[in-house]
C-alpha cells in the first residue's frame, strides 16, 4: 500500500500487509485512524472521502471490491438524533440481530435452515459454537446467551432465572457482542475487517481474548486494527505489530 501526499504532507507505504491480523500501534495523531478510513473508503470507492487526505488523487487507481469490508468504530457516543430513544451503538446491535438492510441479521442467518434444510446441521453447529465463545467471554458474570422464547427473532441472556435483555447489557457488553456477531455473520468466507481501538469499552480480559475468538469464528477474516492497549496484542499477537512511525 503506497499513499503519497497524507495531509498534503507525508507519503505513507506499507509493505508486507499480513493475510491474518495487522494491528496498528502510534501515538494520538500519528494517523492510525486516519488509515483505517482511507482503507474503508478505497474498497468502497468513495474518492470524495479520500481527497480529505489526498490533495491530488488523479492517477490512483480505484479497487473493485474483492472482499466484504467491515469497519467497526466505537459506537458509544450520545445519541444525536433525539427522536431517537436507543444509543447508536444500541441501534446498530439491533440491526445485526434483527433485520439488517444492509446485510445478514443472525434472525435471516437463522432462517436459512429453512430456506435451505441440507444446510441445517452446519448452521446449527455454528450457532452453536458462537454461543460458546460469547457464553465463555461473559463466564465472570455468570451470563449466558439464548434466544428468547417470547420472541424467536431476539437474544437475550440468561442470569440463573432472570432475562436480560440486549438494552440491559452495559455498553461493554454492547459493544463486544456487536463485534462477535459481525464477524460470525461473515459466515467463514474470506473478508476485511477494519477496527479502530476496539478495546473502547472492553474489559482487560476481553481484550486479551478478542483476536483469538474472532479468529476462531472466521479465520479467513483479515484484520486490520488500531489500538492503544497491549493487552489486545499481549496474548501471541504481538509479531503482528506494525508502528505507524515505521510507514512514513
Amino acid at each position: 500500500m503506497k499513499i503519497e501526499g497524507l495531509w498534503g504532507r507525508k507519503d505513507v507505504l506499507w509493505q508486507n500487509i499480513r493475510p491474518d491480523i495487522n494491528i496498528l500501534v502510534g501515538i494520538n495523531g500519528s494517523g492510525k485512524t486516519t488509515l483505517l478510513n482511507m482503507i474503508d473508503a478505497y474498497y468502497r470507492n468513495d474518492v470524495r472521502e479520500l481527497k480529505k487526505y489526498i490533495g491530488d488523487f488523479s492517477g490512483i487507481p480505484l479497487s473493485d471490491e474483492v472482499y466484504p469490508v467491515f469497519y467497526l468504530r466505537s459506537y458509544d457516543v450520545p445519541v444525536s438524533d433525539k427522536r431517537k430513544s436507543d444509543s447508536p451503538l444500541m441501534q446498530e446491535l439491533n440491526n445485526v440481530v434483527i433485520q439488517n438492510k444492509e446485510g445478514l441479521s443472525f434472525f435471516n442467518y437463522r432462517m436459512k435452515m429453512l430456506d435451505y434444510p441440507q444446510e441445517a446441521p452446519n448452521i446449527q453447529r455454528n450457532i452453536d459454537e458462537l454461543f460458546e465463545i460469547i457464553d465463555d467471554m461473559f463466564a465472570d458474570t455468570g451470563k449466558k446467551i439464548a434466544i428468547s422464547k417470547g420472541n424467536n427473532s431476539a437474544l437475550v441472556f440468561q442470569l440463573d432465572s432472570d432475562v436480560i435483555s440486549l438494552e440491559q447489557l452495559s455498553s461493554g457488553e454492547k459493544q463486544l457482542l456487536l463485534i462477535l456477531l459481525k464477524v460470525f455473520l461473515q459466515e467463514k468466507k474470506p473478508a476485511i475487517l477494519l477496527m479502530d481501538e476496539p478495546e473502547v469499552s472492553l474489559h482487560i480480559s476481553w481484550q486479551q481474548q478478542l483476536l483469538d475468538a474472532l479468529r476462531r469464528l472466521n479465520e479467513n477474516c483479515q484484520i486490520i486494527l488500531s489500538t492503544h492497549s497491549p493487552s489486545i496484542f499481549a496474548k501471541g499477537w504481538g509479531d503482528k505489530i506494525t508502528y505507524m512511525e515505521d510507514l512514513y
